[in-house]
């Protein structure tokens, strides 16, 4: 062995080892060591934790046996029970007692309520109905009742004899005369019992065990079934006779429930507990004294998240010494790869450019496209209106000729009324040639604002733009010069046209563009109701906070269900050939659009057809 050693110390292999060696030793103490102090900290924090969650537990628990404690003292003021405690063997008295029992216990929750005799026989009870009545049972030997007796009140939580049901028995001795003092004969004693199952129920439901003990070391509630009525410390034979003198754990075999303490925690009231034997879970344990009493209550928190982070900082420790030994190659490695890295941002910068014009190619592309395609819409909506004209010009026409004849005759007449020296029919005949020819100036302005362009949208930049520009349009003009541009029509047909328009009401939108979507879509209406039995068309107008909504309703046939889909595509048509292009709707829905507003068809449900604008209000 020493020829080895001397061997390797002459070698230098002993150095080399040793240097190989220091990263790991080095990782290894920073591993421990950094487990350590995230284990001090993990079960600081878990105690800072647990300690508001346990004053919870405790308060309520107190607060729960709170409700009921001034129950007794409010009981023995009741003139029915000492009637019965005067007269034990009236069954009249001991029926009335029972049932005032029985109402006190269904209104404050008590488990059960009743009231003995001074020897401890029970003379009513709130149970009295069931196969386990306290009536005529003597409980003479339970401590609440001495206690009762000896003090004026007495507390004792137990297992029922008769009913084997655990809880807490509040005990108040009643004297003999109402407001007597202490020195005043027994009457009896009232008893109320609590039970706790509901609290134990709730606790169960959440994620922390609980567990209260007594001051015997007894587990009396806990939120794990299995742990309930377990001892925390072996009982001496002396204590076990008392309690079995008292009954206190009626017919319950009381184990131990193998508690080891494995440490003390961060604080006074904090420990480290392992609960089952030595393969059971470790819990952080923090108790408190509940007030009133003397039980102990006990909130356990697993430990698995402190040992989580024990590994967790062995792990970071060790990670943290290896990171020192990598930084060194860390650098070199860097200075290598740093002047490939300047090399490629090179090149990514020229690839960044070239993309940036070819973007640039792009846009310009289409907004040349854009430009085209607006173009393309305002020839197509001023087709529409040139046809729409075509239609129109027989009924402005026939406007036109009925003032012309009135402008000859009137004319004439003015010739004959100067050549007899009445110039006051002369001025007279005038007077109606300048109003008609003021008529005959409205129809042909009408015609003339429908026909020409509306240079706003025609030079439009975005939708958002036109939408800012728009002005300020009255609907009820614009439906009433549409009715105008239709007169003609309307009377060919026969057709009955009603409005409910606000004149009020405004809507952002061009004016011209708006009379072509009202005079298409009246056009429309009257079409349909050509032929029809009835020929009524109805406009409305309302406005629902910053929006506007136009509705034409027309009483013809209404919209086929196979055609409603395809109503604002071009060229679809439900006219005769001849009598349409298509593109009617298609314009106008393109309008509304561009105003930012909305054309909607429908079928009403009384019959015939509804188309719905929804335009923007303007203030």
């Amino acid at each position: 062995m020493l020829s080895v050693v001397s061997f390797l110390r002459g070698s230098g292999l002993v150095w080399r080892g040793l240097v190989c060696l220091g990263p790991a030793v080095a990782a290894l103490l920073a591993g421990a060591g950094a487990g350590l102090l995230a284990e001090r900290l993990a079960v600081i924090q878990l105690v800072e934790q647990a300690g508001p969650r346990r004053d919870v537990y405790v308060e309520g628990l107190r607060s729960e046996l709170g409700r009921h404690e001034t129950l007794p003292a409010v009981i023995a003021y009741s003139a029915s029970l000492r009637q019965l405690l005067a007269s034990p063997g009236d069954d009249a008295l001991r029926q009335r007692a029972n049932t005032y029992l029985e109402q006190v216990a269904a209104a404050s929750g008590a488990a059960a309520v009743y009231v003995t005799d001074p020897q401890g026989t029970t003379q009513a009870a709130s149970n009295w109905r069931g196969p386990a009545s306290f009536v005529d049972m003597n409980f003479s030997y339970r401590p609440y009742f001495r206690d009762a007796l000896t003090k004026g009140y007495g507390r004792f939580y137990g297992i029922g004899t008769t009913s084997g049901e655990p809880g807490y028995y509040f005990a108040r001795r009643i004297a003999e005369k109402e407001g007597a003092g202490e020195d005043a004969g027994v009457a009896g004693v009232v008893v109320v019992k609590v039970s706790l199952s509901a609290l134990e129920h709730t606790w169960a439901q959440a994620a922390d065990r609980v567990l209260v003990s007594d001051g015997h070391g007894v587990t009396i509630l806990s939120s794990v079934p299995d742990w309930a009525f377990r001892t925390l410390e072996p009982l001496s034979d002396g204590l076990r006779d008392r309690l079995e003198a008292t009954r206190q754990y009626d017919r319950v075999a009381l184990r131990a429930l193998e508690v080891r303490r494995q440490g003390d925690a961060a604080g006074p009231e904090a420990a480290v507990l392992r609960i089952g034997g030595g393969g059971g879970p470790l819990f952080l344990a923090v108790s408190r004294t509940v007030p009133g009493t003397d039980w102990r209550l006990m909130l356990l928190t697993d430990m698995a998240p402190v040992q989580h982070a024990r590994h967790v900082g062995w792990g970071g420790g060790a990670a943290a010494a290896a990171l020192l030994a990598l930084a060194g190659l860390l650098i070199h490695q860097r200075r290598r790869t740093a002047q490939a890295q300047r090399a490629t941002r090179a090149a990514l910068e020229q690839a960044a450019q070239d993309l940036e014009r070819e973007v640039a190619a792009r846009t310009a592309e289409l907004t040349a496209a854009n430009a085209d395609l607006h173009r393309t819409q305002d020839r197509l909506v001023q087709a529409a209106k040139l046809a729409a004209l075509g239609q129109l010009a027989t009924g402005i026409a026939h406007e036109l000729n009925q003032p012309l004849a009135a402008l000859r005759t009137l004319s004439d007449n003015a010739a004959a009324f100067l050549a007899r020296g009445k110039p006051e029919r002369v001025t007279e005949n005038l007077s109606h040639i300048a109003a008609l020819t003021e008529r005959m100036a409205r129809i042909t302005g009408q015609l003339r604002g429908f026909a020409r362009r509306s240079d706003r949208v025609s030079d439009r930049v975005s939708e958002g733009a036109q939408a800012a520009i728009s002005a300020p349009v009255q609907v009820s003009a614009a439906v009433g010069n549409s009715l105008s541009l239709l007169a003609e029509k309307t009377r060919r047909l026969g057709a009955q046209v009603e409005t409910t328009v606000d004149p009020a009401l405004c809507v952002a939108f061009d004016p011209v563009r708006l009379e072509q979507v009202l005079v298409n879509l009246l056009g429309n209406a009257l079409d349909a109701v050509d032929g029809q039995p009835q020929r009524r068309i109805a406009v409305r107008a309302s406005r629902n906070g910053d929006r506007v909504r136009v509705q034409v309703d027309d009483s013809g046939p209404g919209i086929a269900a196979s055609a409603l889909p395809h109503l604002f595509e071009p060229f679809f048509t439900t006219k005769p050939p001849g009598q349409g292009l298509g593109l009617g709707l298609v314009i106008s829905a393109g309008i509304v659009q561009d105003h930012g507003g909305q054309i909607h068809a429908a079928n009403r449900p009384e019959g015939g057809a509804m188309f719905t604008l929804d335009l923007p209000a303007h203030d």
